[in-house]
């Protein structure tokens, strides 16, 4: 089964043949640019607090950051102070709203965001003592949600989303080191340690077991044997079953024929949830799909029986879909972070390549960290898949479920791939809680960079115009919330577990100087680039579609659109074109071609690395960009 929007159109198109209208399609009503907060007046932020505290929270920061931007008919420092005062009181009383509610994960984003306020000087003393309190006892409080919440999914029956979120309170309850009594009691530990040997989780009992051990304590019986074995093949085959979504009769030639979707699926809990690709089954929920669909499973044993199955969660990010099927399981497997996944280890993979339920094989791994998805990595391997095998479990040699495979992206003919489980964790209490899954951002695009003396962190290469601004293309992303940024993947996954609406605190060097910004996280967009190609001017957009950006040339009667490369970065679609600093160019077209997920450009350029030999070229981008957060 083919990925939808996986046609990203790299391979040369004659551009002349596109409609250059493609460009100009109007913003939708939900594409909005960021207001310029330096423009609010006071009744404006007051209706914005009402609104949104945690926005009204970010443009009073900015307003008192920047004295010399201010209009003169603006907000004086007072109503600013009230109006930021108001609005962090709004804050306090939601987080108590959402306690009340066992809205576990808005009260989590308010203590996060009433920690970040804590700690940003301007605000820290206008936060009342209750919510000060809060603050300083943010450990413990968070452990405490979160242990709430798993006691919450375990009541529903709903052992996997309960042990991940439980597992999640022992790291962050660990990583504020040992400072007095621990925030999990020894009760605790032994209790859920016992569930997770009756869930058959072995990647959750491993850590609460390391945990038990440190602590001298007796391990629940059976649990050292049951992390040591290895269940048989037979058994896990079992746990997979084939995916079937009935869409009608299509006309090909002509001549109607059945319209079906095959896929595979692999359950993780006992009360008959599985795991398959969002793409799998994607008529089930898009909204823009008009047609007919019905999804059943067929289960290993007895592949000519239907069972339904209905869709809880989604995430069209990660590829990644919950169902609940309307059985019980006779195997469940055990997902893995797969920490220690390393090119050349042996993997196996189980689906149903063309209907064919049940199918086994096995290769090894071929990298890891492949940037493919909009966010987060791959896995690529070289087991054989074919379409049907979406959505079926990868194996490492201990058994455990180490990513979900997905076949068919048609820039990589004859490669194949699966999604790291290790983020199928970071969002499997969100797929249980049901709908689409809701990814909160920045609104930045980053490009890595070589650490080195005054070079730290990673590269700005663009803001998004919904974003507020501060932070811009150049800029080097230091730190969010104390936390330095590794990686882009890693940046990526230390958001996954935030809202949209959660204050943090952003530490950017910019031009030589350090600051520390407090933003309010939006709403991530599926495809940040579609907004962003309707609300942006298209040389802003160079750097993050090519991987340069541009200096404006005064125009000429005959060119009208005349720049020079400012900056080329190393093994961009730009550098690969082989453009480089200073070559002087003329922008003949801009295309946007969104059935095709792509972008185009046709230049004239003089390239200095061709002794500034003149050409006209044209050069594609994917609409798919990987690096935003």
């Amino acid at each position: 089964m083919l990925r939808p929007g996986a046609k990203m159109a790299i391979a040369a198109v004659a551009i002349l043949t596109l409609s250059a209208a493609c460009v100009s399609a109007p913003p939708k009503d939900s594409e909005k640019a960021a207001p310029s907060y330096a423009d609010l007046k006071k009744d404006q932020l007051k209706e914005l607090e009402a609104a949104d505290a945690s926005r009204a929270l970010e443009a009073v920061a900015s307003l008192l950051d920047s004295v010399s931007a201010r209009a003169a008919s603006g907000p004086s420092d007072e109503d600013l102070t009230a109006i930021a005062s108001e609005a962090i009181a709004s804050i306090l009383a939601d987080y108590d709203s959402s306690l009340t509610a066992k809205d576990f994960p808005k009260a989590l984003s308010r203590l996060d965001s009433l920690r970040a306020l804590a700690a940003y000087p301007r605000f820290a003393a206008l936060l009342p003592e209750r919510a000060a309190a809060e603050a300083s006892a943010w450990r413990e409080r968070h452990v405490s949600i979160l242990v709430s919440e798993a006691e919450g999914f375990f009541a529903k029956k709903q052992s996997a989303p309960a042990l991940v979120v439980f597992v999640e309170a022992l790291g962050v309850a660990k990583e504020g080191g040992a400072t007095g009594k621990p925030l999990l009691s020894d009760a605790e530990l032994g209790l859920w340690a016992g569930r997770a040997l009756e869930a058959r989780d072995r990647r959750s009992l491993r850590l609460l077991c390391a945990e038990i051990s440190a602590r001298a304590l007796p391990l629940p019986a059976g649990s050292a044997d049951f992390i040591a074995t290895r269940d048989p093949m037979s058994s896990m085959r079992e746990g997979v079953v084939t995916i079937r979504v009935d869409r009608g009769i299509k006309i090909e030639q002509g001549l109607g024929v059945p319209d079906r979707v095959l896929g595979t699926a692999f359950y993780i809990d006992r009360s008959g949830y599985a795991i398959t690709n969002y793409h799998v089954i994607a008529s089930e929920v898009d909204p823009e799909y008009e047609g007919y669909s019905h999804m059943s499973v067929k289960p290993a044993d007895s592949p000519e029986d239907r069972i339904g199955a209905k869709v809880i969660g989604y995430d069209r990010l990660l590829d990644l879909a919950l169902i609940k099927v309307d059985t019980v399981p006779e195997y469940v497997f055990s997902l893995s972070d797969g920490a220690q996944l390393a090119a050349g280890q042996k993997i196996y993979a189980i689906g149903s390549p063309a209907g064919l339920e049940n199918t086994v094989t096995s290769g090894i791994v071929s990298a890891v960290g492949r940037k493919i998805l909009q966010t987060g990595s791959a896995i690529q391997i070289d087991a054989a898949l074919n379409p049907g095998n979406s959505g079926g479990p990868l194996l490492d040699e201990s058994g455990d479920a180490v990513g979900i495979v997905f076949a068919g992206m048609t820039q990589y003919q004859s490669l194949n791939f699966a999604i790291p489980a290790e983020w199928l964790l970071k969002v499997l209490p969100d797929l249980f809680r049901g709908g689409e899954v809701r990814r909160a951002w920045l609104g930045l695009a980053l490009a890595e960079k070589e650490s080195g003396p005054r070079q730290t962190g990673i590269e700005i290469t663009y803001r998004h115009p919904s974003a507020a601004a501060g932070i811009e293309e150049g800029d080097r992303l230091l730190s969010i919330d104390g936390k330095e940024p590794k990686d882009i993947p890693a940046t990526q996954a230390s958001l996954l577990r935030s809202y949209p609406g959660v204050l943090a605190l952003v530490r950017v060097r910019s031009g030589g100087l350090e600051k520390t910004l407090l933003r309010s996280l939006g709403e991530r967009p599926y495809s940040p680039m579609d907004s962003a190609t309707r609300l942006d001017r298209k040389e802003r957009l160079f750097p993050v579609l090519y991987g340069m950006s541009l200096t404006p040339l005064p125009s000429t009667l005959l060119e009208s659109a005349n720049f020079s490369v400012a900056k080329v970065w190393p093994g961009s679609i730009a550098d690969e074109s082989g453009l480089s600093e200073n070559d002087p160019i003329a922008l003949k077209r801009f295309v946007v071609d969104r059935e095709q997920r792509a972008a185009y450009i046709q230049i004239y350029v003089k390239k200095r690395k061709a002794g500034f030999l003149e050409s006209i070229i044209q050069i594609p981008a994917s609409l798919e960009i990987a690096s935003f957060i």
